[in-house]
């Protein structure tokens, strides 16, 4: 029964750390937009820094998965860098795909002047 109760705490172990994780990974997230949105920060290190968080998330669970499957060693590890380089390196890549966006201008909208006025609307219902 040891043993069960062992793993069981591993898994518990690696629930919490992957909670932990995703919670800084979205607040990093969140933050590298929020720096974006406003013009502090540009699109290549926009792209790294969501690129690198969203990574990071998924680390503990990958990690995890491959040691249960594969044993603690080597090839857990190679095998654990390979996917989130793969990971990293095509979201970055899409990222960057995406066209930076109009800037939201402040203030009032500026309406184009007619040199002719606007007639009114018609009365004459179909």
């Amino acid at each position: 029964m040891a043993p069960i109760r062992e793993e069981i705490l591993n898994m518990m172990e690696i629930l919490t750390i992957q909670v932990i994780a995703a919670i800084f990974g979205m607040s990093s997230t969140a933050t590298a937009d929020w720096l974006y949105h406003r013009g502090r920060i540009g699109r290549f290190l926009h792209s790294l820094w969501v690129s690198i968080s969203n990574t990071a998330i998924c680390l503990p669970i990958l990690a995890w998965t491959f040691i249960v499957f594969l044993g603690d060693g080597v090839v857990s590890w190679v095998s654990v860098a390979a996917v989130l380089s793969l990971m990293f390196f095509w979201q970055y890549h899409n990222l960057l795909k995406i066209p930076p966006e109009q800037r939201i201008r402040r203030g009032p909208i500026p309406v184009p002047s007619s040199q002719r006025p606007i007639p009114p609307p018609s009365n004459i219902s179909r």
